[in-house]
């Protein structure tokens, strides 16, 4: 190969315009060796190069080329490929190969590789020149991971991005905007900023004039679905690095509608909650962990006259409570304050019960404290004054009620006493009147008025024995001498007490009684006086013709039920507590058939009571009354 005759790639690789070198001296002056003093100078100034024949084999490496072959470990690694030999003899004017080195730090190079050809155009050998670009592929990758970077932060980021030119025009639009607005970025660049909405006040502060940045600026937009969101406007203004020249605005919008939302609603809740606190009639104060006033209301402040200036937000507890003390709105001696606070400071330390404070301008105030599951307290006071004079007056009435009941049983002991002594004398004396006992009485008018005295007499100490019983019920002295008693014989018994007096007046009774009644354990006497004052009034309020029947039961809880009814004139349901009241009487055409004093249905229940029982009165106007006496199921023996 004449070296006249070769067509080499020039070094920049921009053409393949053939290189002309100086022919030899001399066919016979050295070959290349001749040539070496012109070729040095030129070779020190070009990139790393190399000449390899078809086989990939070298034929000449420059100085440059052997430099970096030895930092590489090698140069077979910088020759050309079968493959780029193979493209290149298929007519490939230049081809190019990335090759990398090491990791740390990596060695990149750009390998140009051009055909070297004969006259008749046939691939004689290669050319390779070598470009480092370790630098450029560095900067490359830092821009790339900066890319991937910003483009990270504008798509997680909340807030989304924009930029201005000069003219506030938007240059560029993050996609977050699609989520916030609903707009595709691309239908907002070309837009003026100004147009997407207006700011708070009357002046923007996007002033191209001024360029001063800003952070945190309202600014309300429409979305794209007609509704207004309220966003918060950061921007900085921007500048050409080398001329210092004004190109625009870039800054961030954050959607802050939801928390704008927020906070008029928490207003709007903070705002009832001090209106609703105002209008309860106490006192409200709400203390945080650390015992320091919250919030109260006015009333809680007009509690404590001269201490009104202490009780304001972040105030401690215990420092109102010695401003309330020294100012005397405690009804406590002076002497006795300090205990007096030491121990209701004791009392806050573990809030319980309600207790009751007397101010010193002769109210009174139940105070209550509780604690809440963050450890604060809230505190209500009520002002009391009205319930404790009212309070005093009951008690007041009580004591007298008091008095009046235990001078009357006193008086109905008394009055009992002295009644029952002529009584015992008329009683004894018409007796013996009667049976004629000193000789026959003159006229035979005479012996039916001593009838008539004698029963007088036994009926007013009957009324003095039921005044005298009920005045005992209703002080508790009323007392049961209890035995085993036949229920069923003390029933008969009472029947046939009132027997006559139903006959002669037209009344039926029929006594319905099991023959398997067990026994009970109760006061004879007081069962038999249950039952004559039931059917005594039976008798008494049931028309001629009617008729009375009695019964006994033990029902499924094992009590024991006698019931008296009758088919009289029977009570009005709003007149049955009337009846039951002593001395009560329910008006009534039948009322006065025979003389009563309202006492024997009270006298009933009491006994009842006293049993441990109850009496029940089921009456319709015009159909009757049923009065049922329930005893309890302790007081029935049953069969061992």
């Amino acid at each position: 190969m004449s070296p006249g005759k070769l067509r080499a790639y020039h070094p920049d690789g921009l053409n393949n315009a053939p290189i002309r070198l100086p022919a030899a001296p001399s066919a016979h002056a050295g070959g290349a060796a001749a040539l070496a003093p012109f070729l040095t100078p030129l070779l020190a100034q070009l990139p790393p190069f190399h000449l390899a024949d078809r086989s990939g084999a070298a034929l000449y490496a420059s100085p440059a080329h052997d430099a970096l072959a030895k930092r590489l470990g090698g140069p077979s690694s910088l020759l050309p490929t079968a493959e780029i030999v193979a493209e290149l003899e298929s007519g490939g004017a230049t081809v190019l190969h990335e090759l990398s080195f090491g990791t740390a730090p990596a060695i990149h190079l750009r390998a140009r590789y051009s055909g070297i050809r004969g006259a008749d155009g046939v691939l004689e050998c290669v050319l390779g020149v070598i470009e480092e670009t370790s630098e450029l592929h560095a900067a490359r990758h830092q821009l790339s991971l900066t890319n991937d970077r910003l483009e990270d932060i504008t798509r997680l980021a909340s807030d989304w991005i924009w930029e201005t030119d000069r003219d506030l025009r938007l240059t560029f639009v993050s996609p977050r905007v699609t989520e916030v607005l609903g707009f595709q970025p691309v239908e907002l660049v070309g837009r003026p900023f100004l147009a997407l909405g207006q700011f708070a006040g009357d002046e923007s502060p996007l002033d191209p004039a001024r360029r001063t940045p800003f952070r945190d600026i309202p600014f309300t937009m429409r979305h794209s679905n007609g509704s207004e969101r309220l966003f918060h406007i950061a921007s900085l203004p921007v500048f050409c690095p080398a001329s210092g020249e004004f190109l625009g605005f870039r800054g961030s919008a954050r959607d802050v509608t939801e928390q704008n939302e927020a906070r008029q609603r928490a207003a709007q809740s903070q705002s009832q909650l001090t209106q609703a606190i105002e209008s309860i009639s106490e006192g409200f104060a709400l203390f945080d962990a650390e015992d320091r006033l919250v919030l109260s209301n006015r009333k809680f402040v007009n509690l404590f006259p001269g201490a009104e200036s202490a009780i304001r937000p972040r105030a401690r507890f215990a420092d109102i409570m010695r401003a309330v003390v020294d100012a005397g709105a405690i009804a406590v001696p002076p002497s006795e304050r300090e205990a007096w606070l030491a121990e209701r400071l004791r009392l806050r330390a573990a809030p319980r019960a309600s207790f009751e404070v007397a101010l010193s301008d002769k109210r009174w105030i139940r105070v209550s404290d509780h604690r809440t599951a963050d450890g604060s307290t809230v505190g209500i006071r009520t002002d009391i004054t009205d319930l404790k004079h009212r309070e005093e007056a009951l008690y007041a009435a009580k004591e007298a009620a008091e008095i009046a009941s235990r001078s009357k049983s006193e008086f109905l002991a008394n009055i009992s006493h002295e009644l029952r002594t002529p009584l015992n004398a008329i009683i004894g004396f018409s007796e013996i009147m009667r049976e004629q006992i000193f000789g026959p009485i003159g006229s035979p008018q005479y012996l039916e008025y001593v009838g008539d005295v004698l029963d007088s007499a036994h009926h007013l100490l009957e009324v003095i024995n039921d005044i005298l019983d009920i005045a005992k019920a209703e002080a508790g002295k009323l007392e049961l001498s209890e035995d085993e008693v036949d229920i069923v014989a003390i029933m008969r018994s009472a029947t046939r007490l009132v027997q006559e007096r139903a006959q002669r007046g037209e009344v039926a009774i029929h006594l319905r009684l099991p023959d398997d009644l067990p026994p009970l354990l109760a006061d004879e006497r007081k069962l038999k006086q249950i039952l004559l004052n039931l059917l005594t009034n039976a008798v008494k309020f049931t028309p001629g013709g009617g008729s009375i029947e009695v019964t006994a039961r033990l029902d499924g809880n094992g009590d024991l039920l006698v019931s008296v009814a009758d088919t009289g004139i029977g009570i009005a349901a709003e007149d049955i507590a009337t009846a039951l009241a002593p001395f009560g009487q329910v008006d009534s055409k039948l009322n006065r058939k025979y003389e009563g004093t309202g006492l024997g249905l009270p006298l009933c229940n009491a006994m009842a009571k006293l049993h441990g029982g109850a009496l029940a009165i089921d009456s319709v106007v015009g159909h009757g009354t049923t009065v049922t006496v329930r005893l309890p199921a302790s007081r029935v023996r049953q069969p061992a």
